[in-house]
């Protein structure tokens, strides 16, 4: 099981320029995670793709909380239907 690693939120918005407000909505539609320690905020590392995707869907395309939260799970969705086409293909090979 690989160890999680956390970064504090204050220090990535500050080399990300990304707004602590825009971190904070992202956690309130449940988009990602935040970890709490007395006053300090922490994101996961495997987060900072999505959170950077999302912020340049929002930035660019002027698309709202809502949106990227319906993209957001359009996206997993197809994900996940991508992982269960593998299978079904892997398990169609064995009566072939």
């Amino acid at each position: 099981m690989a160890k999680e690693k956390y970064i504090l939120v204050t220090t990535y918005c500050k080399h990300s320029n990304i707004d602590r407000e825009f971190i904070e909505a992202l956690h309130q539609f449940g988009l990602i995670e935040q970890q709490f320690q007395k006053e300090d905020h922490y994101i996961l590392e495997e987060d900072i793709v999505e959170i950077e995707r999302m912020f340049r869907l929002h930035n660019d395309l002027g698309i709202n909380m809502e949106g990227l939260d319906v993209l957001t799970h359009m996206q997993r969705r197809m994900e996940e239907m991508r992982r269960e086409m593998v299978l079904l293909k892997q398990k169609l090979r064995l009566y072939e």
